[in-house]
């Protein structure tokens, strides 16, 4: 349960952090996965196109947001629209 919870933030911290402007849906899910605990990683690996659909209508303070980020709970604190 505690994984699907945190599967869930992460998703919606993943929706919040891409854009052509603050760098691409790439990078920003790149540096996303980067930030997270080892035991998630590779669960949220298998959501990646559908992570970087979700990213492509986030605000772009929510993006910047996410590739500012330098850990798990910075990354928690951002925007989730």
């Amino acid at each position: 349960m505690k994984t699907l919870i945190i599967s869930a933030l992460v998703s919606l911290t993943l929706t919040a952090g891409c854009s052509k402007k603050s760098g691409s849906c790439e990078e920003v899910f790149d540096h996303t996965v980067s930030l997270l605990p080892d035991g998630m990683k590779d669960q949220v690996a298998s959501q990646k196109e559908a992570a970087i659909a979700k990213c492509e209508k986030a605000s772009p303070e929510a993006r910047k947001c996410a590739l500012d980020a330098s850990s798990f709970d910075d990354l928690m604190k951002c925007p989730k629209k």
